[in-house]
């Protein structure tokens, strides 16, 4: 099992001092986490103790629907593309509940195979208005980019980027004109 020591130590820093919310997870197994950052921990109300093992189910809960649920399982157990985006509710350590968008991407080693998933979650409960929409994209977008330089410099590779960016802005823009919040 892949661990936080096993990262290229400039992944696993820019990790720890993203203000995005991080958490990779290897690819093996039930997908356990391996590191998340403070952000993380801020969002989800969880220590990386506590987190750490454990596959991201955890911040599921009774309202989390099948239809959430299903496409993250399927990334997770390698179906589909390279990125993908999965809006869900997600429940913190206190119980309180938040619209979790999580984007995922799988990190290649210099072989080819895939070996973590990084996952950033945001918090789209209140973040539907269109400036925090605006200021959520450049964060990710500023995020995935340094990742990416990141991971090119240790052999990791992310792939379609760029399209995924793209899509998520279309999507979020499309949520903030069919919410009135």
């Amino acid at each position: 099992m892949s661990s936080k020591q096993d990262l290229p130590p400039a992944l696993h820093d820019y990790i720890q001092k993203s203000g995005v919310a991080l958490a990779v997870s290897t690819t093996e197994g039930d997908a356990p986490l391996t590191a998340v950052n403070g952000a993380f921990c801020t969002l989800t109300g969880y220590t990386e103790d506590e987190v750490t093992g454990q596959n991201c189910r955890f911040l599921q809960g009774p309202e989390t629907t099948e239809e959430e649920r299903q496409p993250l399982h399927d990334f997770v157990h390698g179906k589909g593309g390279d990125n993908g985006r999965f809006p869900i509710l997600n429940y913190r350590k206190d119980g309180s509940k938040f619209r979790n968008f999580v984007f995922m991407s799988r990190l290649y080693d210099s072989a080819g195979e895939a070996r973590l998933i990084l996952a950033s979650q945001f918090d789209m409960t209140s973040a539907m208005q269109r400036s925090e929409i605006t200021k959520n994209d450049a964060r990710l977008s500023q995020a995935l980019t340094d990742v990416e330089q990141i991971g090119r410099e240790y052999g990791y590779a992310m792939m379609g980027s760029a399209q995924l960016i793209a899509d998520s802005v279309a999507t979020l823009a499309r949520m903030s004109f069919t919410d009135p919040r």
